[in-house]
């Protein structure tokens, strides 16, 4: 019986995986939406994720949490409990990114004056891994077969 359910109910038709799968499409989509307005412009994902790892000098890690959440779902299926930590502290990494108020350019630091679409994109795909991961971890896994002793 657990076979057939797992036929008719695939893993990437749960909601974990549904939630799994948005989170996806909303961070590919917050690459291509305005994260921060600024006092000399904007800043779009695709430039955030380009440049991003280089927060690490300045103290800003919510860049990190993108390698965490990935990291998560590679390792969900084999490893839940560390992939459960790896997202949890990856969604309060990306948490820091709230703390921003400025952006480092080769002349001024930018102001930041406002957060964009791609901001709330990328923090709600977050979220959305982290709950994906959390709840699906090891939901493919099958119980073992019970003993069928003949008692015959």
């Amino acid at each position: 019986m657990d076979t057939l359910l797992r036929i008719i109910r695939p893993l990437w038709f749960s909601s974990p995986g549904i939630s799994l799968f948005m989170g996806g499409v909303l961070w590919v989509v917050a690459l291509t939406q305005v994260v921060f307005y600024t006092n000399e412009g904007v800043v779009m994902g695709y430039w955030v994720l380009a440049t991003g790892w280089l927060g690490f000098t300045l103290f800003q890690f919510a860049w990190y949490a993108n390698l965490l959440e990935f990291l998560g779902v590679l390792l969900m299926q084999r490893y839940p409990n560390r992939a459960m930590a790896l997202v949890v502290a990856g969604v309060f990494l990306a948490g820091q990114a709230f703390w921003f108020n400025e952006i480092p350019d080769e002349h001024a630091n930018m102001q930041i004056v406002q957060l964009g679409a791609g901001f709330w994109l990328w923090y709600a795909s977050m979220v959305l891994i982290t709950l994906g991961v959390i709840f699906g971890s090891g939901e493919g896994e099958l119980a073992p077969p019970p003993d069928s002793v003949d008692k015959s």
